[in-house]
């Protein structure tokens, strides 16, 4: 036992002794030069520096303290580091330099990522009521009708690129997934921003910030299939002052059927906020809609005009929109033309932060030549419950109404084929809407 406290004391001596041998070997290899010249004292840490002030009398860059030895003599030296070694070595006090800044990590490139969810418990009926017959997919159910994942890679300050799969519910079928968005993007000034690829059109997701209530239903153009959200093509957007503006080349067949045809689309919309939350905008569509090939020869070009009015506060938000198209279903069907229109009006009011009021009516005439008496009716109501930024869930109620004849919107094909007094179709829901981003 009486080993043991001499063994310790051994180890001891051995670390203090290992210590010693590293510090001595650190203090070796680190070169260090005063010379006293002129009144001033010269203090090198890199022979280097200290050869070439010997030949040329010059110190270049130096770090200077004057007065700080006991005398009041000056001391010059090479960098901190010379300086530090002199006072330390004559047990001097330190002296007072800025803190170095801490280095903020450059942000790019960065890339983030988002993941958007619509989805709903509901109770629907859509019911043909001249031949007393419901649809298929009425009844009660769980539904996630899209779920976009996004990835957003900025390269620098210009050039960036994004990536937005869409897995959809396609009615009858099961979940298809599609890439909405895949474009690179040169931000070249808040005024110029070119994209290359499948991104966001100029008309519907515009109207879509504007109204608020995506999550619920599709905004009229989109809900009728006169127009899509995304396509590929070029797409120049900015904004100016008051001003902001997107036109597009686009293939038009939309960002789910990237097909080539003989022609490209043009679509555009400009946009102005003369006071803070009004908003006037005008947009156009013109083309074949991808439509045109070797195969199938155009026979009418499809356009569109349209327009919005809204206000857009915190807490209140009133707007309409209008549309009208011409051939748009007969880009490859000879004959006479054909002209469409349609108007949505909505608003909502939120009561708190949390709670908000809301409620939209749309009327359109898809066939104004060849079918006018089909006509179009829906409206819904509902309170929304907004959790956070995050979440926010609705309860709703849903009705649209197609009279003489049968169409295909995005809650399915409503109507009626029966050639009867009560040919229409109706459609009604009540449910639980929700969205979550995270």
């Amino acid at each position: 036992m009486r080993r043991t406290p001499l063994f310790v004391a051994g180890l001891v001596a051995l670390l203090a002794l290992l210590a010693a041998s590293v510090a001595m070997a650190q203090v070796t290899g680190l070169y260090y030069k005063e010379v006293e010249k002129d009144g001033r004292v010269y203090v090198f840490n890199t022979p280097e520096r200290f050869q070439s002030w010997s030949q040329s009398g010059d110190m270049g860059t130096a770090v200077t303290l004057p007065g700080r030895r006991p005398n009041g003599e000056t001391i010059v030296g090479e960098n901190e580091t010379a300086i530090d070694l002199y006072l330390f070595k004559h047990n001097l006090d330190a002296y007072d330099r800025p803190t170095p800044k801490a280095k903020t990590a450059s942000a790019f490139p960065g890339i983030k990522f988002n993941v958007r969810i619509y989805a709903d418990m509901s109770d629907k009926e859509n019911k043909d009521k001249g031949a007393d017959v419901k649809s298929s997919d009425s009844g009660v159910g769980v539904d996630v009708k899209r779920f976009y994942f996004t990835a957003t890679h900025d390269f620098d300050a210009v050039w960036s690129a994004q990536f937005q799969s869409d897995i959809g519910d396609q009615g009858t079928r099961r979940y298809d997934v599609f890439v909405k968005k895949a474009y690179i993007q040169a931000k070249v000034a808040p005024e110029a921003t070119f994209r290359l690829g499948s991104a966001d059109t100029a008309w519907i997701p515009y109207v879509e910030g504007v109204y608020g209530f995506r999550y619920v239903e599709q905004t009229l153009t989109d809900h009728l299939s006169f127009g899509n959200s995304a396509d590929w093509g070029l797409h120049f957007l900015g904004k100016s002052g008051i001003v902001s503006y997107q036109l597009s080349a686009e293939n038009g067949r939309g960002y789910s059927n990237p097909a080539r045809s003989k022609n490209v689309d043009f679509e555009g919309r400009v946009s102005i906020e003369p006071v803070q939350g009004l908003q006037l905008a005008v947009g156009g569509y013109s083309g074949k809609r991808g439509l045109e090939t070797d195969a199938a020869p155009a026979q009418h070009t499809a356009t569109r005009t349209d327009a919005l009015v809204a206000y857009v506060s915190d807490h209140f938000r009133i707007g309409g929109e209008w549309f009208e198209a011409s051939n748009w279903n007969r880009v490859t069907t000879k004959g006479p033309n054909d002209k469409s229109d349609g108007t949505s009006a909505w608003a909502s009011f939120g009561f708190t932060d949390m709670l908000t009021l809301f409620g939209r009516y749309d009327q359109a005439k898809p066939s104004k030549d060849l079918n006018s008496p089909l006509k179009f009716t829906y409206y819904n109501a509902g309170l929304q419950l907004r959790a956070n930024k995050a979440f926010a869930a609705s309860l709703v109620y849903k009705f649209a109404q197609v009279e003489n004849g049968t169409l295909s919107t995005g809650n399915g094909t409503i109507g009626s084929t029966k050639l009867t007094l009560n040919n229409k179709g109706e459609y009604n829901e009540i449910g639980v809407f929700a969205v979550y981003d995270f």
